[in-house]
C-alpha cells in the first residue's frame, strides 16, 4: 500500500514544495532579538494531517512534525542521504546483511526528563509492526517478514532480517521510526498488537526525545510545538513554533505580511516574485519523485508501443531540457527511475537524451505507421511552475515533430491511477516517491512487479526485455556489499533505459524560501527541514 499512498498524495501536494521561512514571529518583536533567544516560528501548510502517532503516520505533514518531536535511532546528516549517520544509536551490520546492532549513542532525554533505554526502541519497532499500519512495512525484509527486535542488553538493540536485508540502516531515519517512551504510551493505551489505544493520546501530547514537544494540537488546523526542555541537543533558537493549516493562496498573503514564516505551498512564481522584492531568499533542491513515461509491453494493449525501437524513438525524441525549465527550481533530469540522491542513483544516461535525427531513425526501425498512441494523463496533478497536463502536452508537441501522434487521456486522479493499474492502458505519464532512499525500494519497477506489471511488463510473455532485466533485478536484490550493490542497481537502470518500458523524464524540485535573517535552512526531502538547525 506504501507506493499508492506517495503516487496519489502528489495530486495534493503538487511535488514541488515551497519552504518559506521569515524572519518576524507571531509573538512580536521582543521574541526576535538579535541574540535569537526565544524566536517564533510560524509555518503554513497545506494539511495531509492524519495522525500525529508515528507508529501511524505517513503523510507529509505528518514527516514534518514528528521529525521535530522524535528522534530516530539513525538519521541523515542535512540534505545527504548517501549514507545514514547516528542519532539515538549507533549501528553495525552484519557479514550477511541479515542482522543490523544498534547500540545507544550517549544520553538522549525524553521530554519528561527519563533516558532512552533499549527497552523503548524494542517497544517503539514491535508497536509499529503491531500496529500493521501504512508505515508498518518498513520493518518487514525482502521477503515480506517482519524483522526480528530484541534487546540483547542494556545499550544494545538488534534487528534480525530472514534474508538479506542491506537497505536497512537507510530506512531507519523515517520520521515513522522515530523513538518513542514506552511508559508514557503504554500508560496511554499503547500495546504492541492491534488492541493499541494510544493514537489519541499521540495527536495531542508527545513522547518523544526530539527538539520539540506537542503545547497544543488540533489535526485539522493547528500544531503548536514548544522547545523540550530536557533534549540532550543544542538547543533551538526558535522555541515555539505554530504549525497552521492554510491554502495556497491565504499562504501568500500571510508570507507577505509577516503572519506566517514558513509556507510550504507558495507557488515558483509567487516565491520569485517575493525574493525580487527582497522580502525572501530561496533554495532549491530535487525532491524523491520520478515523473516518468511507461508504455504497455503487452502487444494485445500497447500495440506499436510494444517495440524497443519506437521506446528509443520517445527517449531521444523529448527534449529534456525545456521541460525542466517548464517545472521549475530545482528540477533535474534523473538517470533512471530512482531519483538523484537516492542510494543507487543515476546521475546522467545517455540513453535518455534528446537527439531528434537518431528518434527519427528509430522511430522508422519500429515499423510505425502514425496511429494515434493513447497517454493516460492525471488531469489534477502538478510539478513545481506545470501542471502534467501542461508536460504531456508539451511532449506531445516535441514527439510530434518526429512524427509520434500522442493522444492526451487526461482523467482525474483517482481515475487516472485505478486506470493505471488495470494493466491494460497503451501508455501514460505518471510519478513515483521515494519511500526511503534506497534504490532496493524501485524493485516495484521490474518485471512481474507491481509498477512493471502496470506496463504488462512479465515475464513467460514472450517479452525480451522483461526476461533480459528479471537477473539484473534478482542479482541487485541479493548483492550485500554496498559498493557491488550501488552498481548493481545502477546496471539495472542502465538496461532499463535501453529497453524497458519505463522512461525516465523529470525529478521535481522543492524550493525553499525564508528570510534573509534566518541561517541553517537544509532542505531535506524526507521531513523538509528540521526546525532546531534554523539560526
Amino acid at each position: 500500500m506504501h507506493q499508492f499512498r506517495r503516487v496519489a498524495a502528489v495530486a495534493v501536494v503538487g511535488t514541488a514544495a515551497a519552504l518559506v521561512l521569515a524572519a518576524c514571529g507571531s509573538g512580536g518583536s521582543s521574541n526576535n532579538s538579535s541574540s535569537g533567544a526565544g524566536k517564533n516560528l510560524v509555518v503554513d501548510t497545506t494539511y495531509d494531517l492524519v495522525t500525529l502517532d508515528p507508529g501511524r503516520d505517513f503523510e507529509f505533514t505528518g514527516n514534518l512534525i514528528d521529525a521535530q518531536l522524535y528522534e530516530t535511532a539513525l538519521t541523515y546528516k542535512g540534505d545527504d542521504l548517501s549514507k545514514p549517520v547516528p542519532e539515538i544509536t549507533t549501528y553495525s551490520i552484519s557479514d550477511d546483511d541479515k542482522v543490523v546492532t544498534l547500540k545507544l549513542n550517549g544520553k538522549h532525554t525524553f521530554s519528561d526528563g527519563k533516558a532512552v533505554t533499549a527497552d523503548d526502541i524494542v517497544f517503539s519497532y514491535q508497536r509499529l509492526l503491531g500496529l500493521a499500519g501504512n508505515p508498518s512495512f518498513l520493518l518487514q525484509d525482502p521477503a515480506g517478514k517482519n524483522i526480528e527486535i530484541a534487546k540483547t542488553d542494556d545499550n544494545t538493540v538488534t534487528l534480525t532480517s530472514s534474508v538479506a536485508n542491506p537497505a536497512l540502516p537507510f530506512i531507519l531515519p523515517n520520521p515513522s521510526l522515530g523513538i518513542v517512551e514506552k511508559s508514557v504510551v503504554t500508560a496511554n493505551g499503547g500495546t504492541t498488537d492491534e488492541k493499541d489505544s494510544a493514537q489519541s493520546y499521540l495527536d495531542a501530547h508527545s513522547a518523544g526525545s526530539g527538539p520539540y514537544e506537542i503545547s497544543s494540537s488540533d489535526i485539522k488546523s493547528r500544531v503548536v510545538l514548544t522547545a523540550n526542555p530536557h533534549y540532550a541537543g543544542d538547543k533551538p533558537v526558535y522555541t515555539k513554533v505554530v504549525v497552521q493549516n492554510a491554502t495556497g493562496a491565504t499562504q501568500k498573503v500571510n508570507l507577505q505580511s509577516g503572519a506566517a514564516q514558513f509556507a510550504t505551498d507558495v507557488s515558483p512564481q509567487d516565491a520569485k516574485s517575493l525574493e525580487s522584492a527582497g522580502k525572501i531568499k530561496t533554495t532549491s533542491g530535487a525532491s524523491l519523485y520520478t515523473l516518468y513515461a511507461w508504455f504497455n509491453q503487452m502487444p494485445q494493449f500497447g500495440g506499436p508501443v510494444a517495440n524497443e525501437d519506437f521506446l528509443n524513438a520517445v527517449r531521444h525524441g523529448i527534449d529534456y531540457d525545456k521541460i525542466l525549465k517548464l517545472v521549475g527550481p530545482g528540477s533535474v533530469q534523473p538517470g533512471g527511475v530512482v531519483p538523484q540522491g537516492v542510494f543507487g542513483s543515476l546521475k546522467s544516461d545517455p540513453s535518455n537524451s534528446y537527439d531528434p535525427a537518431t528518434a527519427k531513425s528509430d522511430l522508422e526501425k519500429s515499423g510505425y505507421k502514425g496511429q494515434a498512441i493513447k497517454l493516460l494523463v492525471d488531469s489534477e496533478a502538478t510539478a513545481g511552475n506545470a501542471s502534467f497536463l501542461t508536460i504531456a502536452q508539451t511532449i506531445q508537441a516535441q514527439l510530434k515533430e518526429i512524427g509520434i501522434n500522442l493522444q492526451l487521456e487526461p482523467q482525474p486522479g483517482a481515475t487516472a491511477l485505478a486506470t493505471f493499474r488495470s494493466h491494460t492502458f497503451q501508455a501514460g505519464f505518471a510519478e513515483w516517491g521515494a519511500d526511503f532512499p534506497d534504490a532496493s525500494d524501485y524493485v516495484a519497477f521490474g518485471p512481474d512487479q507491481n509498477v512493471g506489471l502496470r506496463a504488462g511488463w512479465a515475464t513467460g510473455k514472450g517479452i525480451d526485455s522483461a526476461e533480459t532485466l528479471k537477473p539484473l533485478f534478482d542479482k541487485a536484490l541479493t548483492t550485500t556489499d554496498n559498493s557491488a550493490r550501488e552498481k548493481a542497481w545502477q546496471d539495472v537502470q542502465t538496461e532499463m533505459n535501453k529497453v524497458g518500458p519505463f522512461i525516465p523524464i523529470l525529478q521535481p524540485g522543492a524550493l525553499e524560501s525564508y528570510s534573509p535573517s534566518v541561517k541553517g535552512v537544509v532542505y531535506n526531502p524526507l521531513w523538509n527541514v528540521k526546525f532546531s538547525d534554523l539560526k
